[in-house]
């Protein structure tokens, strides 16, 4: 990776900081692999590999990924976890620190399941929590997990910090989150859950934010809110 790194994610795929500290493999090595390896019709498989395409910058069209392949039981729009779609169709338990060759195997052997019953297969039971039921079901276990107290903050660019969060809500309603928690990056942006001290207070503060609310695909308001840099985040309601 380019260095500095900002965030291992050790959580999710158990490296850290001493298994690279000698790794001289960076992103141009990794995008000149894929170019040699690839052509315009090699098939690239996988579950939700548009998060691959976008970690390695790279633009490919010919992909088949097992995430839009299945749907979720009673979720019309959402996409099956790969720890959901191994416990349905392998029987099989994925551990919770991702492995990417284990993940890409599974992968493709949920293809091969999907194949062989011509496309006719059950929508997947959610069997695992997702990652935003988890982090709910944090900020619950610490007193706070009633969501008419909480304040979506998405697109964070990775220089921004908690801190950075709390100022910008001072600045622009006077109304200081009582906790923000841990900043999820994916990509180039993250995302974070911003708790007040009531309901009052965090329609307050979503209000004081200069610009004007629109509903996302959820229905969900949102506002925009410029940064210094010229960049933005945005700033989205936990309830219609």
């Amino acid at each position: 990776p380019a260095w500095p790194v900002v965030d291992y994610r050790s959580r999710i795929n158990g490296i850290k900081k001493e298994h690279l500290d000698n790794v001289q493999f960076t992103l141009r090595h990794a995008q000149a692999f894929m170019l040699a390896l690839c052509s315009n019709e090699t098939v690239i498989i996988g579950h939700a590999i548009h998060n691959d395409l976008v970690a390695l910058k790279m633009e490919h069209h010919t992909n088949v990924d097992s995430a839009f392949l299945f749907t979720v039981k009673d979720e019309e729009r959402a996409t099956p976890s790969l720890k959901d779609l191994a416990m349905s169709v392998l029987k099989k338990e994925m551990p919770d620190t991702h492995d990417s060759v284990n993940d890409a195997r599974s992968s493709l052997l949920c293809m091969d399941y999907y194949i062989q019953n011509g496309g006719v297969v059950d929508p997947i039971v959610r069997s695992f929590p997702t990652r935003g039921e988890q982090r709910r079901k944090r900020l619950s276990s610490g007193g706070s997990g009633d969501v008419t107290k909480q304040l979506l903050v998405h697109r964070i660019p990775k220089v921004c910090e908690a801190k950075h969060l709390t100022a910008m809500f001072i600045s622009h309603a006077s109304i200081k989150p009582k906790s923000v928690s841990e900043i999820e990056f994916s990509s180039d942006t993250g995302k974070a859950y911003l708790t007040f001290s009531s309901a009052a207070h965090t329609e307050l503060a979503f209000g004081c934010l200069a610009g004007e609310a629109k509903p996302d695909k959820g229905g969900k308001l949102q506002k925009r809110v410029y940064l210094r840099d010229g960049e933005y985040v945005q700033v989205r309601k936990m309830v219609s």
